[in-house]
Order: C-alpha cells, then sequence, then structure tokens
C-alpha cells in the first residue's frame, strides 16, 4: 500500500494496480488482459452489473482502468469522504468479482468497439503501436498488439476469467494507492476493514521479457486508405530502468532532442519518446519511438537520413550546452507540472511500485534529470547509433478504380 497524503489537495485519488498486463497473456489468448479489465466492471458479490462507476459518479467522483504492457490499473478520484466507499467497491471485485456469460458478451462488445474506433478505422491507427513493436521484438510477449482477435475472445469462457482471475489478481499481486486529501491515521482502519478479510492466493508466475539481441534492422510498411500524407515510426529498444536508470533517464531526454532533426519543410509533425505509453511504464524490454508525418514529395530514405545524421552528429560530440539545459530543464518542469495533479500523481507513485516496488522513484526522477549532463547525452546516442533498430512506413494505400 502506498499513502500520500497532500492536506491541501481538496480531492482523494485511489488506484489498484495489478502487476497483470497483455505481456502478461499467453499465446492462445492475446487481448484477454484487455478484456478482462473490461469484465472487472461487470459487478462483484455485493455489486450489481455496471454499477461501480454509478457509485462512483453518485458521490461526484469519476474513473476508469487501463490496460498497459505490464500492469492493469483501476483508477478513481473522490471527494475526502467517499475514500471509504471506493475502498469497499475495489476490495469487493479483489474479493469475488461477478463473471457471466451476458457480461463477457458485453464486454467483448465493447472491445470490438474500442478496436474499430481507435484501430482499424481511425486514420493512422496502430501507428506506430502497435505495429512498431511487431517489427522491433520476435518473441510473443513483446511482439504481439495487446488487442487480440474479438473472434478468438468470443470463444473465452466464464470458466477461464475465473481461472486468469484466480492466477493474475490475488491480493499480493496488486498494489494499493491513495494520494491526495487524507489522514494515514484513518486511512489504514478502513483499509484493513475492506481488504483484510480477502484471503491470500498465490502470485502469478513471472513473464518471461527477455529478448535475443537483433542482428538486422528490421523495416515493414502498411497501407493505410484514410490517410493522404505517410509517416514514418523508428523505434530502438531502451535500456532497462532496472538497472540502468541515469542511462534511461539520458534516453529520455534524448528522446525529446533527436525529432530537432526533423525541422525542415516536408516534415508536417515530428515526435519522440520513451515507452509505448510512456517514460517509466513498463519493465524491460520497452521502447525509444520517433515519428515523423511528412508530404509525399519528402521520400522515407531522405526523412530516415536526416535522423541518422542528427544522431551521428551528437554520438561524435557534447550537445551544446544551451540545448542540453533547455531540454533537461524542461523535462523536469513538465515532470513536476503533470504530477501536480492528484489523479495523475496516484496513477505514477502505483505503477512504480508494481512494476519495481519503488513508489518514492516518482520523486527522485527530476534529482535524476538534473544530474544529468551532454555528455551522458553523446553516450545515448552512440547506443542508438550502434543498435539494429525497426522501421516502420506507413503510405496512403493507392486509389481504387472506380
Amino acid at each position: 500500500m502506498v499513502l500520500d497524503p497532500h492536506p491541501q489537495v481538496a480531492r482523494v485519488a485511489v488506484s489498484v494496480h495489478y502487476g497483470v498486463g497483455f505481456r502478461s497473456e499467453p499465446a492462445w489468448a492475446a487481448g484477454f488482459a484487455h478484456l478482462f479489465e473490461h469484465v472487472m466492471f461487470e459487478g462483484s458479490e455485493s455489486v450489481a452489473p455496471l454499477k461501480h462507476g454509478d457509485h462512483i459518479h453518485r458521490v461526484g467522483g469519476s474513473g476508469d482502468a487501463r490496460t498497459h504492457q505490464d500492469y492493469t490499473e483501476y483508477f478513481q478520484v473522490v471527494p475526502p469522504e467517499a475514500v471509504e466507499l471506493v475502498l469497499f467497491l475495489e476490495a469487493d471485485r479483489m474479493r469475488a468479482p461477478r463473471f457471466t456469460n451476458e457480461g463477457l458478451k458485453r464486454q467483448l462488445s465493447g472491445v470490438a468497439e474500442e478496436i474499430r474506433t481507435t484501430v482499424t478505422e481511425r486514420p493512422y491507427g496502430g501507428f506506430p503501436w502497435p505495429r512498431l513493436p511487431e517489427l522491433l521484438y520476435s518473441t510473443f510477449p513483446n511482439a504481439h498488439d495487446g488487442f487480440g482477435s474479438t473472434a478468438v475472445l468470443s470463444e473465452v469462457t466464464v470458466e477461464q476469467c475465473q481461472e486468469f482471475f484466480d492466477t493474475y489478481y490475488p491480493p499480493g499481486n496488486a498494489t494499493l494507492t491513495l494520494s491526495g486529501n487524507l489522514d494515514p491515521d484513518q486511512v489504514r482502519p478502513l483499509v484493513d476493514r475492506h481488504f483484510g478479510t480477502i484471503p491470500p492466493r498465490p502470485g502469478p508466475p513471472p513473464s518471461v521479457l527477455t529478448v535475443p539481441a537483433g542482428d538486422t534492422p528490421r523495416q515493414g510498411t502498411v497501407q493505410d486508405p484514410r490517410i493522404a500524407l505517410p509517416g514514418i515510426a523508428v523505434g530502438y529498444q531502451l535500456p532497462n530502468p532496472a538497472t540502468s536508470l541515469q542511462e534511461y533517464v539520458a534516453h529520455h531526454v534524448l528522446a525529446h532532442v533527436l525529432p530537432l532533426a526533423w525541422n525542415k519543410p516536408g516534415i508536417i509533425r515530428r515526435d519522440g519518446g520513451c515507452g509505448i505509453f510512456g517514460p517509466f511504464d513498463a519493465r524491460d524490454p520497452d521502447t525509444l519511438i520517433l515519428v515523423a508525418i511528412h508530404h509525399s514529395s519528402l521520400g522515407a530514405p531522405e526523412v530516415l537520413a536526416a535522423l541518422d545524421a542528427h544522431i551521428t552528429e551528437l554520438a561524435d560530440c557534447a550537445l551544446s550546452t544551451d540545448a542540453f539545459t533547455t531540454w533537461r530543464d524542461h523535462l523536469i518542469h513538465e515532470h513536476h507540472h503533470r504530477h501536480a495533479d492528484v489523479l495523475v500523481r496516484c496513477r505514477a507513485l502505483g505503477r512504480l511500485e508494481i512494476l519495481w516496488d519503488d513508489a518514492e522513484l516518482l520523486d527522485r526522477i527530476p534529482a535524476h534529470l538534473a544530474a544529468l549532463t551532454s555528455v551522458d547525452i553523446t553516450a545515448a546516442a552512440r547506443r542508438l547509433a550502434a543498435q539494429k533498430r525497426a522501421v516502420l512506413q506507413i503510405v496512403p494505400a493507392p486509389e481504387t478504380p472506380v
């Protein structure tokens, strides 16, 4: 449990992170972790189907859930007087969720709609995620898309849901986090009251995420009939933050510096960042991603050449002091600004605790950034220059004759 009191904040955020994500699921059940996140809203022993959110909204709160690579999170933010209600709701579905054929069918329909609106029928859907990791990695946990096939998922049974719950949702594989206007001395007895009677169960087997070293660059191209401009996404494997934290932090800065290579006519959008879903969001391996959307008059080789020239330049000599401090200080400011929001902070604390048993890392990240030098950025650029990367192109589909 992580308690993070801030008496000056008007509300309280509560999250429960389970150490199961789409990299935990077996090949026969691709997409199961994400589907299961939805199914967990189908009620529990003392809560009717689909009523979890109603209880939260009735007290003026809000909440949701997300499935990531290595965890699934359930979160809400409420007035302080509603904290016990949230604890009751989360404990009830941790103890005895409700699995029914009707609920499975209903949630599968919702998942299918989510896939349709975010991937299959959305311009640039699946670009760069989940298509880029499919190129960069060869092992199933790291390469599959996390959504799976709705046709396959339609065969999931209530018994399989119970088995998945028993395996991946024991109390020992979960972290409860509260942040905001709370008194720890008052909260602890409430947590004991609602969670203390949940029977312990063995934890899940560890996910095997190690990947073989790549020996050749990997490239792929997809066509999208819904876009007018092509794009390029480049992926590199990041250092492991659990063993090479300062090196990872250097890549965090580098990921924001490298898109400057595309400050040229013809580039419509450029972006870069650490992690498929953001920095410090997954165990090793994770991915540094660079993306450019460009005019058709600008060829992919030219876009890649500009990036490679910038990497070589940074690898040969240190980033200028002014440019380095500008980006480093920007990321420090962004970190403080982003995590001033009580719900964002709560979710981040829970995420870092479930991934690395280190919620306190959240408040140490600015110091790690401040300790960087431009030489660290040079070393990170050299690492990328020597690495086998993945390059994904997305192009407009050719027009079909009428």
